[in-house]
């Protein structure tokens, strides 16, 4: 069965902040389209009316000294460099226009032609302020007041030309164009634009306003119409500020629960030193300190018990020296019928003298200070082997060089154990391997047997203390229970591991992990 996939908490909340700017820029989306499709001439007073008024402009000033019939020509020029289609519309003949238009585009046209009959009047009251023909107001016959239209800007370089080949002078302030209409053309046939320009009637003839219109195939209008590119970047403006807010805080967040979880583990794995780094007064900082308590508390308990099993291994040893005694005193009185009775005690007696031998090396080995050194693996695998072996079958594959960093006599214990356990567990017919190799930084010692295993669900609890993997196991067929707990205890004093495993081809198998040590001389 496959477990379930691992997701980091930073990237779950990474996760969500995104999705919740997806879901705020999808619903600024609809707002926006909602609001375009009520009426796109709300964009005319922002800065697409602007750019459309400096387009009608330039568009203006590049047709005011030709004639009428070279304008489309002129404009079309300008347009293609804005990557738009334009042109002017007559009001009196639309459909001499140089663009398709559409029914809906042609209407608005129409519609926004001015009144007939001068411009609107801005400034002082009409008088007698030029010497033309035409009245107050307007000089040398031009129909155009002085003043002009609110927004006025500087007049052209140049003047028109009259009917005698002179130049006619322009106003003295000619009215900016003025963008009047912004709409998406029936039938999805691009998006369109209106600017009213004024431009002079030929000869002495007065300036008008006429109509010129853009057309673009999407809405931005090649940045004229919409410019989408200040909402990309205030997007990820506010994408990245929210990151960097964000960011910070769940990275605090998750880098205290790692250093949770390696405590914890810790713990779990015996070590009960543990020091947390301080975190404010928020859950995560009390969630540290009650481990911290717990770790304290479980250290109390842990040796405390170790201390009274060693203690009371200890005082159990006179007791037994004694029963023993007096049992080979009484021994030597009895006849040689009374001495088959006194058998079954004399062995009871030796398997209780074990027991609380082996209570005594675990409690030893769990609170010595270790002796650490860098032991030859080797000659130390050999010595062991020699003593503990016996009748078993055993093969050694140790590099003569390898060096690990150790207490000998707690790697011995754990050695001798480990190959005792081997002789009882998988029996004295077993053939029993002790290979070591350099793994990193680390040394691996392994002992394996080729006995009958033990069942996999079993093997995390085999370094517990009077642990038996087979409950109806006695001492004669599975021991006291203690081996591997002395195994564990004493590599765990020499700042090593130890642990369990079932190999590929049957078996069993305990795997040493130690530092590597430097060969001498080094």
């Amino acid at each position: 069965m496959k477990g379930r996939p691992y997701f980091p908490l930073l990237a779950k909340v990474l996760g969500w902040l995104l999705l919740h700017l997806l879901i705020l820029a999808i619903a600024f989306a609809v707002f926006v389209g909602w609001q375009l499709r009520l009426g796109l001439d709300s964009l005319l007073s922002g800065a697409a009316g602007e750019r459309l008024q400096a387009f009608g402009e330039a568009a203006r000033e590049e047709i005011l000294l030709q004639p009428r019939y070279k304008w489309d020509a002129s404009v079309k020029a300008l347009a293609d460099r804005k990557k738009v289609a334009a042109a002017v519309f007559d009001y009196n003949d639309p459909k001499s226009f140089a663009i398709r238009l559409p029914a809906n585009v042609q209407q608005r046209a129409l519609s926004s032609r001015p009144p007939p009959g001068p411009p609107p009047h801005r400034g002082p009251p009409p008088g007698r302020l030029g010497g033309g023909p035409d009245g107050p107001g307007f000089p040398d016959g031009l129909g155009m007041p002085i003043d002009g239209f609110p927004g006025d800007r500087p007049p052209p370089r140049a003047g028109r030309r009259d009917r005698n080949g002179g130049e006619r002078p322009p106003p003295q302030n000619v009215p900016v164009s003025r963008p009047v209409f912004l709409l998406r053309g029936e039938g999805g046939d691009g998006y369109w634009a209106g600017v009213h320009i004024l431009l002079p009637g030929p000869f002495s003839q007065p300036f008008r306003q006429h109509l010129l219109l853009v057309r673009a195939d999407k809405l931005d209008g090649s940045g004229m119409f919409f410019d989408f590119k200040p909402w990309l970047w205030g997007g990820l403006a506010v994408l990245a500020l929210s990151l960097a807010f964000w960011t910070p805080f769940v990275w605090g967040i998750t880098r205290y629960l790692h250093r949770l979880t390696i405590t914890t583990d810790r713990i779990a794995a015996g070590d009960f030193k543990i020091n947390l780094p301080l975190r404010g007064n928020d859950e995560l900082g009390n969630l540290g300190k009650a481990i911290e308590t717990m770790a304290v508390r479980l250290d109390h308990l842990v040796s405390g018990q170790k201390r009274f099993l060693g203690d009371a291994a200890h005082e159990l040893c006179a007791p037994l020296a004694r029963v023993r005694t007096g049992l080979g005193i009484l021994e030597m009185k009895l006849g040689e019928s009374g001495r088959n009775h006194l058998v079954s005690i004399e062995s009871d007696t030796q398997e209780l003298a074990t027991l609380v031998e082996e209570i005594l090396a675990f409690s030893r080995a769990g609170n010595r200070i270790p002796r650490r050194e860098c032991v030859r693996i080797e000659p130390l695998v050999r010595e062991v082997a020699a003593r503990e072996a016996g009748d078993l079958a055993l093969e050694i594959n140790v590099p003569p060089d390898l060096v690990a960093v150790a207490d000998p006599s707690l790697f011995s214990r754990a050695l001798g154990n480990l190959i005792r356990n081997a002789g009882v567990h998988a029996g004295l017919t077993a053939r029993v391997t002790i290979s070591a190799m350099e793994s990193g930084d680390c040394v691996t010692i392994s002992v394996t047997d080729d006995g009958p295993g033990v069942p996999a669900e079993e093997l995390p609890r085999l370094f517990e203390p009077f642990y038996r993997p087979d409950r109806s196991r006695s001492r004669d067929t599975g021991g006291s229970g203690l081996g591997l707990a002395i195994v564990r205890t004493a590599i765990e004093a020499c700042e090593g591991e130890a642990f369990a495993s079932l190999p590929a081809s049957g078996g069993f198998a305990v795997t040493i992990r130690l530092r590597k040590g430097l060969p001498e001389g080094n």
